[in-house]
C-alpha cells in the first residue's frame, strides 16, 4: 500500500472519476448513474471540474501493483457551487471511496487520516460530508469522529473538527 497526493492537474479528474462514481452509486437498490450522467449534474460534476483550485487536496491509495484502489479528496465551495455536504463556505467537503474488491483492508482509515492530516497542516478547523441515512458508511464516519450537523433530504450532513 502506498499513499500518493492527488496531482494539481487535469489528470486528477481522470484519477478521481471512478471514485466519485462509487460515492454516488453506493446503493444496490438504485440504478447506477453513468459517468455521463454524473458529468451532466452540476453538483456532482463540481467535485472534480477544474481540479486544482485553492483548497483542493487529496490522496489516492495504490495497491502492491501500483493500481489506485481508493481515494479521498476535499474541495471548498466555489463560484456558486456547493456540494451535497455543504456546511459553510470555508469548510471543505470530503469525498472518499475504496474499490469494493479492496475493502476490509483498512484503506478507508488510511485515506481519511491522510486527508485529515493535510487539512490540519493547511490550517483548516473542520471538514464536512453528506451520507445517505441508509448508507452504512455513516457508521465508519461516526466511529471516526464525525457528528450529524444537519440534514438535507435523505442525507445527514456530517461534520468533524480537525
Amino acid at each position: 500500500m502506498k499513499l500518493v497526493p492527488v496531482p494539481d492537474a487535469v489528470s486528477a479528474e481522470d484519477m478521481l472519476r471512478p471514485f466519485l462514481a462509487q460515492t454516488v452509486n453506493w446503493s444496490i437498490d438504485s440504478p447506477p448513474l453513468s459517468d455521463a450522467q454524473i458529468a451532466a449534474d452540476d453538483v456532482l460534476a463540481g467535485y472534480l471540474d477544474g481540479w486544482g483550485r485553492p483548497g483542493d487536496t487529496g490522496v489516492v491509495i495504490l495497491d502492491e501493483e501500483e493500481q489506485a484502489v481508493g481515494a479521498a479528496w476535499v474541495r471548498l465551495p466555489h463560484d456558486g457551487w456547493r456540494g451535497l455536504g455543504w456546511a459553510g463556505d470555508q469548510i471543505p467537503e470530503l469525498r472518499i471511496a475504496v474499490d469494493p474488491a479492496a475493502q476490509g483492508n483498512g484503506y478507508g482509515t488510511h485515506l481519511l487520516r491522510a486527508v485529515l492530516d493535510l487539512l490540519r497542516l493547511s490550517g483548516r478547523g473542520s471538514v464536512s460530508l453528506a451520507v445517505h441515512e441508509l448508507n452504512t458508511a455513516g457508521e465508519f464516519f461516526a466511529a471516526n469522529g464525525f457528528v450529524i450537523a444537519g440534514r438535507e433530504g435523505g442525507a445527514d450532513i456530517l461534520l468533524r473538527s480537525i
